[in-house]
């Protein structure tokens, strides 16, 4: 796209802090925000170059700024649990993927889901934390790797089904008819995955520019809740068309969404813990950036 569509960048202010004032071309609204919350925002791609050298000349001519090139300023804990996040990602995405071949029913809540569905919509918290601390594009970037360890594990998996197992081995079958149904699975929920934890994260970081930074809770129920719909109907259409009759199908799609609601509702308040330790112990940048951004906008 070319540079300028949207936005452009009018220069800086410092009133104890460098801030930035953008100009929203579609309005000619200026909105002022933290060199960082910029320079992570969706905003920072549709300036120029010569805006994005001016931005990054701020941010890092400043001598309070802290670089992954100063040995004493490395921000490891910050990393680590970026690390760690991706890492639970990845795992929760494989579970996911293996456990989505069986669909199982639950009486008591006339529920017909498979059991995937307890752990997953935790990756809805973990990429709304990603966006909240680590902004879109960092966020972006676990979901493919997540993604990409997905397809490589899978992958694996069904290479084992082209050797010959031994004649005694009783389970060749069933072993060949498990891999092969979570192959079949595995458009299904890389489909659902991508077009859902994307969306999450597009409404996520679109709201917070609304709210300027503000009603953690709306931006996280809204997107999650979103992305849940799109993540149920996508799935379940794809890995069970033609194979489970169309009530049951609608049955699982209503099934999978109102939990994912439930997580949605229940997520809130770990966001929130999330977000207080971070800023207690990890101390992000984009934490006091945010935090002079909503001091503005009173």
């Amino acid at each position: 796209m070319e540079p300028n569509q949207k936005f452009k960048l009018l220069g800086f202010t410092r009133h104890g802090t460098i801030a930035a004032n953008v100009m929203v071309l579609a309005t000619g609204k200026t909105i002022t925000m933290g060199l960082n919350e910029l320079a992570d925002s969706e905003i920072s791609e549709d300036l120029s170059r010569h805006e994005l050298q001016a931005l990054y000349r701020k941010l890092y001519g400043n001598n309070q700024q802290q670089t992954a090139y100063e040995l004493s300023d490395r921000h490891e804990r910050s990393w680590y649990a970026y690390l760690i996040i991706t890492v639970a990602l990845s795992v929760i995405y494989i579970f996911s993927t293996l456990c989505g071949v069986k669909p199982v029913q639950i009486p008591v809540l006339n529920l017909i889901t498979p059991p995937a569905i307890f752990i997953y919509p935790l990756t809805f918290i973990l990429v709304d934390i990603l966006n909240e601390f680590y902004g879109l594009r960092l966020a972006r970037r676990t979901i493919i790797i997540s993604f990409m360890a997905n397809l490589i594990f899978v992958l694996g998996v069904w290479v084992t089904t082209l050797v010959p197992a031994i004649p005694q081995w009783e389970y060749s079958e069933t072993y060949n008819g498990i891999v092969h149904s979570i192959m079949a699975v595995l458009v299904a929920s890389s489909a659902a995955y991508l077009i859902s934890e994307n969306v999450n994260s597009y409404l996520l970081c679109k709201i917070k520019e609304l709210t300027n930074s503000r009603y953690l809770f709306v931006r996280v129920i809204t997107s999650t809740v979103v992305a849940s719909a799109i993540d149920s109907v996508v799935f379940c259409t794809l890995a069970f068309y033609n194979v489970l009759s169309w009530d049951i199908i609608k049955t699982m799609i209503l099934s999978q969404f109102m939990i994912k609601v439930v997580y949605a509702l229940v997520g809130v308040g770990p966001i929130y813990a999330a977000r207080s330790l971070f800023n207690r112990y990890i101390n992000t940048d984009l934490a006091r950036s945010n935090e002079y951004a909503y001091q503005k906008t009173r």
